[in-house]
């Protein structure tokens, strides 16, 4: 089970590639509504994720229950394509040239008509049509599919995935409720930053885990 908890982990920290999520959280919480907007909207993100990994580890489980148990190249070779994507995605942003200028998300103007109850189902509703994180949530969740586990424990690790994968919106939450006298600047600071180095981490974060998923995928395969 540690074995599979590890690997499910190291690969669902791919979420914290997600910075658009970040950014909008951050607006969230230092908006009119503070911390129930940005609160709605992490839990939005978390529930979603969480209903969607149990459904996929269910329809799994109950799957290899009805079929025979065969060794399968499939999840090797869906991280070595989801290895050579991240490649692409941080050789895209490295000749992509630097912007003179970072402008404010176009969802920016958005921020101020939320309500708590909207921003969480903005949450839910981003966890769904953001393909690329979808793709490298599922990732994640292959390795728990694939595992000898019982459901019980199946289900144990898909809702710890689906917190670790969900941290990059869940990290500036937890500033704001356990800072809340400085939690402004610091949400402030944290955005400036990541304005200020979004193309570095549009090249490396990339790179960083398509080595990752590289080498847990030819690791697999041989």
């Amino acid at each position: 089970m540690l074995s599979t908890l590890f690997q499910a982990l190291l690969l669902a920290s791919s979420g914290l590639l997600s910075v658009g999520s970040i950014t909008l959280v951050i607006l969230l919480l230092i908006s009119d509504r503070g911390w129930r907007n940005g609160l709605g909207y992490a839990l939005g993100y978390f529930s979603a994720y969480t209903a969607i990994g149990t459904a996929v580890v269910v329809l799994g489980y109950r799957a290899a229950e009805n079929s025979a148990r065969e060794p399968s190249h499939v999840f090797p070779l869906l991280l070595l394509f989801f290895a050579a994507l991240l490649f692409w995605m941080a050789f895209r942003n490295w000749h992509k040239p630097a912007a003179e200028k970072q402008d404010e998300p176009r969802f920016f103007t958005l921020v101020d008509k939320m309500t708590p109850l909207k921003s969480f189902g903005f949450g839910a509703l981003v966890s769904v049509v953001n393909f690329k994180n979808l793709a490298l949530f599922f990732t994640a969740l292959s390795v728990v599919v694939v595992s000898e586990l019982v459901l019980a424990q199946k289900l144990i690790i898909t809702l710890l995935v689906a917190f670790v994968f969900c941290l990059s919106v869940m990290i500036p939450v937890g500033i704001y409720l356990l800072f809340p006298q400085d939690a402004a600047e610091m949400l402030g600071g944290m955005k400036d930053f990541l304005n200020r180095h979004s193309r570095a981490i549009g090249i490396y974060a990339p790179l960083f885990f398509g080595l990752i998923f590289l080498l847990k995928g030819m690791t697999d395969l041989l």
